[in-house]
């Protein structure tokens, strides 16, 4: 979609949420929209919810490992432009081949026997849930910094 006509039909969905005084659902991989537009960011993968929070606390503090992948994936226009851009290893699994457990270990570098069992939706923070069993040591490992 042009930029232009990106801009507009955002306008025009902000004018209409202050209008009538309701909530919007967006879907979207755009991570530069969700930062601009929304107030609250539900993270999934392969279905399944795994991190849902306010908007400056994802991107400040993602605790998924991929969501911190997403984030270190978005273009940094005032970096070095020879550098490529990250990728999360591996492929993503057909619907009808995911394995038991966390969806998302099959590519993630923290995985290990525990992700065979499905993880539950907890609270990191009043504002901030997350579905991960590692997402202690991760935070530990690499630190309270944003990723990108």
């Amino acid at each position: 979609m042009d930029v232009t006509i990106q801009s507009q039909i955002l306008d025009l969905m902000n004018d209409l949420k202050k209008k009538y005084n309701m909530g919007i659902i967006m879907i979207t991989h755009d991570l530069g929209v969700v930062a601009e537009v929304c107030s609250r960011v539900v993270v999934m993968y392969l279905g399944q919810v795994i991190e849902e929070a306010d908007v400056h606390s994802l991107f400040e503090n993602p605790l998924h490992p991929y969501t911190k992948g997403l984030m270190k994936s978005i273009p940094q226009l005032d970096g070095d432009r020879s550098k490529k851009l990250y990728v999360i290893e591996g492929k993503v699994p057909s619907l009808h081949q995911v394995a038991k457990g966390c969806r998302f270990a099959s590519r993630c570098d923290y995985a290990d026997q525990t992700c065979e069992q499905e993880p539950v939706l907890e609270s990191y923070s009043s504002t901030h849930q997350i579905k991960c069993w590692h997402y202690n040591k991760i935070k530990e490992k690499e630190g309270e910094s944003h990723v990108g």
